[in-house]
């Protein structure tokens, strides 16, 4: 009895391992310089305006700056308003909601710079420009 204890301990032990490492390699996604993603933006209500982001930084709805899901904070983007061609370049200070299914949550002055403040939300086009420190 006391083998097969020790031998459904041992696996448990095994597959819990192996169950961690895999999820652990999901989570760590790997950016290169140029990669380039699609997706909806939005901007931050100006609610927001001096609280502090996931970076810790004050958000500053003035700034060029933008929330992503993963890139590392201080990554640089270029991003695309497809609907008309406006650009801009932002830096990721914050991290989206896990409920968002947007790309980016932009600052107010990206948004404007991209001509969608009426419309509240656009399709986008990134680029990274530089990576961060992770």
């Amino acid at each position: 009895m006391m083998r097969k204890n020790k031998y459904l301990t041992n696996t448990f032990l095994a597959i819990s391992l192996v169950s961690f490492c895999v999820l652990a390699k999901a989570e760590t996604k790997k950016y290169q310089l140029a990669d380039s993603q699609t997706g909806i933006a939005s901007y931050f209500n100006d609610k927001y305006h001096g609280q502090r982001t996931a970076s810790g930084e004050p958000y500053n709805k003035f700034a060029l700056t933008a929330a992503h899901a993963s890139l590392p904070f201080g990554t640089l983007l270029h991003v695309v308003n497809l609907r008309n061609n406006h650009s801009v370049d932002v830096r990721i200070n914050s991290r989206v909601h896990h409920a968002n299914k947007r790309l980016l949550d932009l600052s107010r002055q990206a948004a404007k710079q991209l001509g969608f403040i009426q419309a509240g939300t656009t399709k986008i086009a990134i680029t990274i420009l530089r990576l961060g420190e992770a």
